[in-house]
C-alpha cells in the first residue's frame, strides 16, 4: 500500500514548454491526499526558486536535492556543501572555468549570465539574478550549479573532497555533499512519517531522480525522461505534458 509519493518538479510535475503543473497532475495529487498518501516534493530546487503554486500545499519538501528538507513542523534535514570544498569551487569560478549558480537556502544566485546560464533560464522558466562570490562564504551553500558539458565535472571534482556531481540537463551539473542527494533527503521524510520505503512511490526523469528511485518501493519515469533513467524505473508512465502523473497514478489505483 502507498503511503507517501515523491514528485520531482522540472520534466516531472512542470513540464518544460507550458512551465506549468498541468490540471490531471493536480488532480491526482489532490485525489491521492484525500485517501491520506503524504504528498512530497523532492526536487534540485530551492523553495525560493519554486513556481508560487508548488511553495505551499505539500505534505513535506526535499529541496536542494536533499540538503535541506523540511515539513510544516520544521526542518528535519540540513546539509550543506564542506567549507573547504566551497572555498576551491568559488575560487575556480573566480578564475573563469566556469558559471557558477550558487544555492544557499534564503538566497541565490549566479555569478556571470553566460550562454549556458540564459539557456536553462529559458527553458525552467527562472531569471537568474546576479551576485559577488564573496556572497558565497558568509552562509551555508548547499549546492552549486556549475555550468559546462560532462567535462567540466572532473575540474572541479579533481580539487575538492566531499562534494559529487549529479545531473539532469546538458547545460549543467548539479553538486552536492558526497553523502547527499535525493536519496537522503527521500529516507530522511520517510522516517519523519515512519513510513517504510516499500509503502513510498517517486516520479522522476532525470539522473539527480536515480537516488531516490533507490529508496522507495515503486519508481516511475516519466515519458519524457532520459533513457537511463527509463531503465531502472519500475515503469514507464507517459510525458508531462501528456497527462503523465494522472496516468501512472490511474495505473496504480492511486487515484
Amino acid at each position: 500500500m502507498i503511503k507517501a509519493a515523491f514528485f520531482d518538479i522540472d520534466g516531472t510535475l512542470v513540464g518544460f514548454k507550458t512551465h506549468r503543473v498541468p490540471e490531471s497532475a493536480w488532480r491526482a495529487i489532490e485525489l491521492m491526499r484525500a485517501k491520506g498518501i503524504k504528498v512530497c516534493i523532492a526536487s534540485g530546487r530551492s523553495l525560493m526558486e519554486m513556481h508560487e503554486e508548488l511553495k505551499t500545499g505539500f505534505d513535506a519538501y526535499v529541496t536542494m536535492n536533499g540538503q535541506l528538507c523540511f515539513d510544516d513542523k520544521g526542518v528535519f534535514r540540513d546539509a550543506h556543501i564542506d567549507d573547504r570544498d566551497v572555498r576551491a569551487i568559488v575560487e575556480q569560478a573566480r578564475q573563469g572555468l566556469y558559471d557558477l549558480y550558487v544555492m544557499q537556502g534564503s538566497r541565490s544566485f549566479v555569478n556571470n549570465l553566460g550562454d549556458r546560464v540564459i539557456e536553462l533560464g529559458r527553458q525552467v522558466g527562472l531569471d537568474y539574478s546576479l551576485g559577488d562570490l564573496d556572497w558565497a562564504y558568509e552562509l551555508p551553500v548547499y549546492q552549486f550549479n556549475v555550468f559546462g558539458g560532462p567535462d567540466v565535472e572532473q575540474v572541479f571534482l579533481s580539487k575538492t573532497e566531499h562534494v559529487v556531481a549529479t545531473r539532469w540537463n546538458d547545460l549543467f551539473c548539479d553538486v552536492v555533499p558526497a553523502k547527499g542527494g535525493k536519496d537522503y533527503g527521500v529516507r530522511a521524510a520517510l522516517e519523519r512519517f515512519g513510513i517504510a520505503p516499500e509503502e513510498a512511490i517517486a516520479f522522476g526523469d532525470g539522473e539527480n531522480d536515480l537516488g531516490m528511485f533507490e529508496v522507495v518501493g515503486t519508481s516511475i519515469a516519466m515519458g519524457n525522461a532520459w533513457d537511463g533513467v527509463k531503465d531502472r524505473a519500475s515503469f514507464v508512465t507517459t510525458d508531462v505534458d501528456d497527462d503523465g502523473i494522472w496516468n501512472a497514478c490511474r495505473k496504480l489505483g492511486l487515484v
